[in-house]
């Protein structure tokens, strides 16, 4: 007879010890399903969640670490010096950002409301503030005369966003679409070509095609008649031609029922919007910046700074970044990316995930996953503990069996084989029947544990508050709102093919290290020895 049939005999021959081993088995593997599902489900909420969120990270100037730098310096000339050479994000570092194949594209965005051509007609809303549109009249004092002058203010009927890459997150992740033509690429960026891309919306208005043209100026005719005059800046400095090289429709109109809706200007409103590269107004921005400090220089002779031709606004002072939004392929790989390159950008810069709201809501769950793998390494310490104590006491009084069985030739490995599998057909069975209980109260016993830790943990407060969510085309914030319903409703407890395997996996761990501790005791005898104790 083999150590198999042996085995068997065994477990039916005695039923009582078998049915008290099934029963802690059982009990063991119900603890052990809960544990692990409750563990699974958190991580799983976590994961389901994360990969619904817009995969973005922010690199910007820590000015926190600037602040600080500056305050510990204790010399003026060393404070001068660290100014000159103000920290400022490089195009260059973004694009080698722009080489790692988990990036899909970055926004270097800037928005300002901008002036057009006569001819050009803005789509309009008919809402109130539109109705009630009218001239204004703002007046100011001159530094240098003192005289005041009274200008008319006159509103911009369209909006300019513009971008330092050739994408954007919007084309990206779908927000925006191209129906016609193209978007603008590197080199029109290099060389600041004066081209624009219209919604559809508005090439619709205005009966526009791919290669028109249309005048867009940063500042209006009354501006440069009155304030920006006196600096000699003409309209010609303000106002560039742009050449129509596409026609996108993007999926945020500006609705009736929005609150914002009678009370928003025409460059509110989203058919109004121009995308063009940064680079293409960069020019006008640095000659008027120019003309403005030659303005200054001229007459205020005694002035230390505008007479120091190094303060004279350059490119680099138009080319200004103060953050990039990266969009990364995949969500899951946000946090290890922001952890590698937080170590290259520098002392007085940084990457984030924006995720703080994210992982405040996921705490609860946190600590959920937590308790529960706790659970699971108690129950199973324990298990080995009982189980060994048990198997021990039987192996005591089994040595006659044992020596007996040593006599007649059966190696020691097959003996605790036999024990072995005596504990495993039963731990087997129980885990079984552990699997279809476990199944039923798992998901209501995680439920109840998640709802009193959300309750205790207090971070469902302060999430009812009446807000409005309304259309801001100004938004520049590219990362996901999560709220604490987004997570719950991923967080599901259910006996996954994969639990079944670890819970026989632990089983016959269980088993194994019950069954090996207390047979090393018994097995250090020879069976003439174990037989002579016997009698």
């Amino acid at each position: 007879m083999n150590f198999f049939q042996r085995a068997i005999k065994n477990i039916t021959r005695r039923k009582t010890k078998s049915i008290l081993l099934l029963i802690t088995f059982f009990v063991i593997g119900n603890f052990v399903i809960i544990g692990l599902g409750v563990s699974q489900a958190s991580q799983s909420a976590k994961i389901l969640t994360r990969q619904k969120m817009r995969a973005v990270v922010t690199y910007s100037t820590d000015w926190r670490k600037i602040d600080k730098y500056v305050q510990e310096l204790e010399d003026e000339d060393e404070i001068n010096k660290f100014y000159e050479n103000y920290p400022r994000i490089s195009i260059t570092d973004v694009q080698e950002m722009l080489k790692d194949e988990r990036v899909r594209t970055a926004n270097a965005v800037s928005i300002n409301p901008v002036y057009a051509n006569e001819e050009l007609d803005f789509v309009h809303l008919g809402n109130q503030a539109e109705e009630n549109r009218g001239g204004g009249t703002s007046c100011y004092y001159d530094d240098v005369t003192g005289e005041q002058t009274c200008v008319e203010y006159i509103e911009p009927n369209f909006l300019m966003k513009g971008n330092y890459f050739p994408d954007m997150i919007e084309f990206a992740d779908g927000g925006y679409t191209i129906s016609e033509g193209r978007f603008y690429t590197q080199d029109d960026l290099d060389n600041a070509h004066p081209v624009v891309l219209v919604t559809r919306a508005l090439a619709d208005h205005n009966n526009l095609r791919i290669g028109d043209t249309i005048t867009l100026m940063l500042q209006s005719p009354t501006d440069i008649e009155t304030y920006l005059g006196q600096y000699g800046i003409t309209l010609e400095d303000v106002s560039q031609e742009f050449e129509i090289i596409g026609i996108f429709e993007h999926n945020t109109p500006l609705l009736p029922d929005a609150p914002n809706y009678d009370y928003a200007s025409p460059f509110e409103n989203p058919d109004n919007m121009m995308l063009i590269p940064n680079t293409a107004f960069d020019g006008m921005r640095l000659s008027i910046a120019q003309k403005q400090f030659d303005y200054w220089a001229e007459n205020n002779p005694e002035e230390e700074y505008y007479q120091n031709p190094d303060n004279r606004p350059t490119e680099e002072d138009v080319l200004y970044l103060n953050d990039v939004t990266l969009l990364l392929n995949d969500p899951l790989e946000v946090d290890s990316f922001v952890e590698e390159y937080n170590g290259k950008v520098g002392e007085f810069f940084s990457l984030s995930a924006n995720n703080e709201e994210f992982q405040r809501l996921s705490k609860p769950l946190d600590t959920l996953s937590l308790y529960a793998k706790f659970i699971v390494w108690l129950v199973v310490i324990n298990a080995v503990v009982i189980i060994t104590l048990v198997t021990a006491l039987t192996l005591k009084n089994r040595e006659y069996e044992i020596g007996v069985l040593l006599s007649i030739g059966a190696s020691k490995a097959k003996i605790v084989a036999q024990f072995f599998i005596e504990l495993a057909i039963v731990a087997i069975l129980g885990f079984t029947l552990s699997i279809v209980s476990g199944s039923v109260i798992a998901n209501k016993v995680g439920q109840t544990v998640l709802d009193y830790q959300i309750a205790s943990s207090g971070v469902n407060e302060g999430e009812d508050y009446d807000y409005y969510d309304y259309n801001n085309i100004w938004d520049t914030d590219y990362s996901s709102d999560v709220t604490l319903d987004d997570l719950v409703s991923e967080y599901n407890v259910s006996v996954s093919p994969l639990i079944i395997a670890e819970i026989y996996v632990v089983g016959l761990g269980i088993v194994l290290v019950s069954t090996i501790i207390p047979s090393m005791m018994i097995m250090r005898f020879n069976p003439k020895r174990i037989l002579m104790n016997q009698n």
